[in-house]
């Protein structure tokens, strides 16, 4: 047999070898320079054009934009032996105006194979394609949203846990990567971002289960195989070619902690939630809240803390073992009772609002606000036992606002009482950001379209505030306290004149507008000379466990009297 036949032969063994490697709609074999030298299969379906037509053109452009700096680092990296783990991917689209194809990737690169990649192609069948092409991606380094991720991790650990797969959790801070970043030119400032993320996602499962916490915090869930030292110096080394002068100054240091999340004992809900709290400790502490110092043994006692945490939570919101109190907040200009406010509490000197973040962290809070909002339906019947018809206001989490499976639990359990409308108003509470304002503007229009009032929690603490304003249409507006602190301060002049434009904004727009925090006579005079509405603080009343205190020095309004407009609203849990 001639030299040139035995190549021949070898080259379509290795070609049949590769396409047993994985069940695919198309095959490629591509050359060291990118170049695909051999395609068979859905050319047409996948790309628009027939696999014989995908002959020596670049690999490159047949990828869509956001992936392609992922792809090229995953195949750069991929050694004689070795394989991609399959991983998704988009396409470019086949024409203008087309959306993406998303893609299952697999790979190897087999010995002897003289630098040849032989890639297998499939189209991502539902529900995966639909979960990825809505994951949204920090356009710097092509990883997910830290929300994004929280949810997609969910998912793929708990496919993973099925199916008897060893999965972690690695949470990496590489401090000093944003300076170093912003000293390098544009171009290679995204060079460098874009190669960490390619490298941290396809050290991932699935190519797409890691995210950007913050601009030096990262989460990335792997196989148990992945080692988080290697993967940490891979980091230092990208940053050493980038930047050699601020490497060589030490003035990146890259820490890391990896959870075990296929522990023995451990549910599925448990895995999940433990994978969630440390997310959220990392990302507000950072290496200092993993204790570094002792990796294995202090994620031990984080596992331990989180799971029992968790199934402490799970137990006070499923028997409701909370407290009440109520404070009311009345109108500016006579002190006449307006509504209460419900504010939660918890034994043992539990804080409400970090138990508030664990329910949220670990996605129990639509279970808890729901807790919540049957307590109060419960205290309004109560009191209009004693003839009594109080408003009192609820706070509801962004988080459950963006739910649409709550705001149908939320109903169906008000539905029954239509007297209840008048009574309950809703205040939307964001101890994280809400990321679906459109999702939350439409549960908000049913909300008042059922005839309530709603109202939008501490406006103007954050740059979020005027979008929200804009997105949910809102009757309220409770001010945040800060700027009430600051009224008597001649050194704040500036948050005085934003509060002026905040309340003649709301005016504008027929919003009602709320004081919060109010302690003095003072405060009380300065803010209704601003034109605010209604006040609440210790200077009117503070939190009780009943209503009824409150009736006997007020005379609450009831059935044919003065009712507060479907617009009234809040309880809080501070």
């Amino acid at each position: 047999m001639s030299g040139g036949a035995a190549r021949d032969m070898r080259a379509e063994r290795d070609r049949f070898v590769a396409f047993a490697f994985s069940a695919a709609d198309l095959m490629l074999e591509v050359a060291e320079d990118g170049r695909i030298s051999y395609a068979s299969g859905a050319g047409r379906q996948l790309l628009g054009v027939d696999a014989a037509e995908l002959v020596g053109r670049q690999l490159g452009p047949l990828i869509d934009e956001s992936d392609r700096h992922f792809l090229l680092n995953l195949l750069a990296s991929l050694g004689i032996g070795s394989r991609i783990e399959p991983v998704t991917i988009r396409l470019a689209a086949a024409a203008a105006g087309q959306s993406a194809v998303l893609c299952v990737l697999g790979g190897c690169c087999l010995p002897r194979s003289e630098g040849r990649y032989y890639l297998t192609l499939s189209a991502a069948r539902l529900p995966m394609a639909e979960a990825a092409l809505q994951n949204k991606r920090d356009y710097q380094t092509g990883l997910l949203t830290a929300a994004d991720f929280e949810e997609r991790a969910g998912d793929r650990l708990k496919l993973a846990r099925e199916l008897g797969s060893e999965v972690k959790i690695t949470l990496l801070e590489i401090v000093g990567l944003k300076q170093i970043s912003q000293e390098l030119p544009p171009a290679q400032q995204a060079a460098l971002l874009g190669d960490v993320g390619a490298l941290l996602r396809s050290k991932s499962i699935g190519g797409d289960t890691a995210g950007l916490i913050d601009a030096e915090k990262y989460s990335i869930l792997h196989a148990g195989s992945v080692d988080q030292a290697a993967m940490a110096e891979k980091v230092r080394q990208l940053v050493a070619t980038a930047n050699p002068a601020a490497a060589t100054a030490q003035a990146l240091g890259v820490q890391g902690a990896t959870l075990d999340l296929h522990a023995k004992g451990m549910s599925d809900e448990d895995a999940a939630s433990a994978m969630a709290f440390a997310v959220q400790r990392f990302a507000a502490q950072g290496a200092a809240g993993l204790s570094f110092r002792n990796t294995e043994e202090s994620l031990k006692l984080l596992l331990s803390e989180t799971v029992s945490r968790v199934r402490a939570l799970r137990s006070t919101v499923s028997q409701r073992d909370f407290q009440m109190v109520f404070q009311p907040i009345v109108a500016l200009s006579d002190r006449k009772l307006h509504h209460y406010e419900a504010l939660v509490r918890f034994g043992d000197d539990q804080s409400p609002f970090e138990t508030i973040r664990l329910a949220e962290g670990v996605h129990l809070i639509g279970e808890f606000d729901l807790a919540v909002v049957q307590r109060v339906v419960d205290e309004l019947h109560e009191a209009r036992k004693r003839g009594q018809y109080p408003e009192v206001a609820v706070n509801l989490s962004g988080h459950s606002l963006e739910s649409t499976v709550f705001i149908g639990a939320l109903r169906e359990l008000l539905a029954h009482d239509a007297d209840l409308r008048k009574q309950l108003i809703f205040e939307i509470t964001e101890s994280t950001q809400i990321t679906d304002l459109v999702l939350a503007g439409n549960a908000v229009r049913q909300l008042r379209q059922d005839g309530h009032a709603v109202c939008l929690d501490d406006f103007g603490a954050g740059a979020a505030s005027f979008p929200y304003l804009q997105a949910l249409d809102v009757n309220f507006v409770k001010i945040d306290g800060a700027y009430v602190k600051a009224l008597q301060s001649r050194e704040m002049e500036r948050d005085r004149a934003i509060l002026r434009g905040m309340v003649w904004l709301c005016k504008e727009l027929k919003i009602g507008t709320v004081a919060e925090m109010i302690e003095t006579e003072d405060q009380a005079r300065l803010l209704l000379d601003f034109g605010i509405d209604y006040g609440q603080g210790w200077l009117f009343g503070r939190p009780e466990p009943d209503m009824h205190s409150w009736a006997e020095r007020i005379a609450l309004a009831a059935p044919g009297g003065n009712h507060l407009d479907p617009g009234a609203f809040t309880l809080k849990r501070k």
